[in-house]
């Protein structure tokens, strides 16, 4: 349990540092409010996972699958994360 969870660590920490970060410059000219975050936190995510690991870094998928994750997997836990900040930030 606690491998795949570094494994997880591995893959999303290339997401997540680059979309916290825009979703954070996007803010400023909108208006700094969570409810924009999350909106802007769910369009970042998915959009950085693609640009990272379909274009840029495509063979990491290969190192994740040795560990029993699917790139649909990947895919599905990009978007459900990107869902639930989304909601939790709206709840805030």
């Amino acid at each position: 349990m606690v491998k795949n969870i570094r494994i997880l660590w591995i893959f999303y920490v290339k997401l997540l540092i680059p979309a916290v970060l825009f979703s954070l410059l996007m803010n400023i000219p909108l208006g700094f409010t969570t409810v924009n975050f999350g909106l802007c936190f769910l369009l970042f995510l998915p959009v950085f996972h693609y640009l990272i690991y379909e274009l840029r870094l495509k063979e990491e998928y290969s190192f994740f699958a040795n560990f029993g994750f699917s790139r649909l997997f990947l895919w599905i836990f990009t978007f459900s994360l990107s869902v639930i900040i989304n909601i939790f930030t709206k709840l805030i």
